[in-house]
C-alpha cells in the first residue's frame, strides 16, 4: 500500500522551535499519544539506511486512534483551553492527520523534517 499526502502547509516552512510549542498546545488539549516534535529526530523507517536528514518520525494507528480519543473526550469534557494565537490552525491540522489516521484501521503516519 502507498501513502497519501496530508496537508503539512501550517509546518512548511516553519521556525526551529515552532514544533515543540504545537506540541505544547496539543497536549494542552490533552492529546498526549503522538508528537509533531518527534518527526525532527527520528531516523527513516526500516529497511532504509540511517540519514542525519532528513529527519523522520512515524505514529503507528494505535497512536493516532489514541490521539483521537484524546481529542474527542477533550470536546466530550468541554475542555478547550485558550490556544496561543497563530498555533489553532497547526493544532487543528494535527486533528486532521489524526482522524486520517484513525478512519483507516491499520495505517499510521509518517512525516519528514529538513
Amino acid at each position: 500500500m502507498t501513502g497519501s499526502f496530508l496537508d503539512n502547509s501550517c509546518f512548511c516552512p516553519y521556525r526551529a522551535e515552532w514544533l515543540s510549542i504545537v506540541d505544547h498546545e496539543l497536549t494542552a488539549l490533552g492529546i498526549t499519544a503522538v508528537s509533531v516534535e518527534a518527526f525532527r529526530h527520528s531516523d527513516l523507517p526500516g529497511p532504509l539506511p540511517w540519514t542525519y536528514l532528513p529527519g523522520c518520525g512515524q505514529g503507528t494507528p494505535e497512536q493516532y486512534a489514541q490521539a483521537w480519543e484524546q481529542f474527542e473526550a477533550t470536546k466530550r469534557a468541554g475542555h478547550a483551553p485558550p490556544l496561543e494565537p497563530g498555533v489553532v490552525e497547526a493544532v487543528m491540522q494535527c486533528v486532521q492527520w489524526t482522524r486520517h489516521a484513525e478512519s483507516r484501521p491499520g495505517l499510521g503516519i509518517i512525516g519528514f523534517s529538513s
